[in-house]
């Protein structure tokens, strides 16, 4: 009788080594996963970090973000949403 609880409670501790085990190569592998995703979002800023000083850049993203323009030049402003049957009636 004592034999057969011991086996059982070897058995219980065996089986939850096990799962846990698992549980934990699972979280490593996920963790892997987004330690690759954060090391290629990193490169990607450094090489936009490289970027920020050139005056190329900065006028660029002054056109894209704030919509600015030089003197003597005209800005059109395109209505996305408009279909292009509006007027044709």
């Amino acid at each position: 009788m004592a034999l057969t609880v011991i086996v059982t409670v070897l058995i219980a501790v065996v089986g939850v080594s096990v799962k846990n085990i698992f549980s934990l190569r699972m979280e490593q592998k996920e963790l892997q996963a987004a330690n690759s995703q954060l090391t290629a979002e990193k490169a990607s800023l450094k090489d936009e970090l490289k970027n920020v000083n050139d005056e190329e850049y900065i006028e660029e993203q002054a056109r894209i973000q704030l919509k600015l323009i030089k003197p003597g030049e005209v800005l059109y402003i395109l209505n996305e949403n408009q279909d292009s049957s509006d007027g044709e009636d």
